[in-house]
């Protein structure tokens, strides 16, 4: 199983959820009664079995992958974490040998695509190992629950901010850009940690 399909579980509980807190926003008076006559929260746990992997499967594909880097990292140009490897991200990370790097590759490049590219090189090499795998995983569900965040607040929150009802949707709109600021945070940390990780299993090896 690769790493993608091992966060499906995690981003299905993200996409029910986001839809179970806007079904209950727009209506509470009919949830209300119609769990008086059926098990609502049976009948959502199917619907969301049913529905939930084909709809994850399209939010998730609107967005490539260098755009949801876009949307972490805040760079137009050269957004990936690997641009800034060597750098920035290797300076401030005590586990990283960077004379060790040197003597392997040289002089380490300064351009972001070169950067991005040597890593990329070096991840190529020590990717069946466990850490940088549990590493590159933590990034990858924390990118796409970023993308989905964005994603929730174009087609849901500007529209109930529309046509809500004032205070509630301003409240929502809010929770929405709290939500992707907190999971762009997370993505932010893991995406640099797995850079980092890269490096520093390359440059601890005798």
């Amino acid at each position: 199983m690769n790493l993608k399909a091992k966060n499906t579980p995690q981003l299905w509980v993200f996409v029910i959820g986001n839809i179970c807190i806007l079904f209950w926003m727009i209506f509470p008076t009919y949830l209300n009664e119609l769990s008086k006559e059926i098990d609502v929260l049976a009948f959502l746990k199917i619907l969301g079995y049913a529905i939930a992997p084909i709809l994850l499967f399209l939010l998730n594909g609107l967005v490539s992958s260098d755009q949801k880097a876009v949307l972490v990292f805040w760079r137009f140009k050269d957004p990936l974490p690997g641009a800034e490897a060597f750098t920035n991200l290797s300076k401030k990370d005590y586990r990283i040998n960077r004379e060790k790097l040197k003597e392997i590759y040289g002089v380490l490049p300064k351009r972001p695509k070169d950067q991005n590219k040597l890593w990329y090189k070096i991840y190529q090499k020590n990717s069946s190992n466990l850490i940088i795998q549990a590493s590159q995983g933590g990034f990858l569900l924390a990118r796409d629950l970023t993308s989905l965040s964005v994603l929730f607040g174009l087609f849901l929150g500007i529209p109930v901010l529309i046509i809500g009802n004032w205070p509630i949707n301003f409240f929502y709109f809010g929770v929405l850009i709290l939500q992707y600021l907190v999971v762009c945070r997370v993505a932010q940390i893991k995406g640099r940690r797995f850079v980092n990780n890269v490096l520093a299993i390359e440059s601890s090896q005798v």
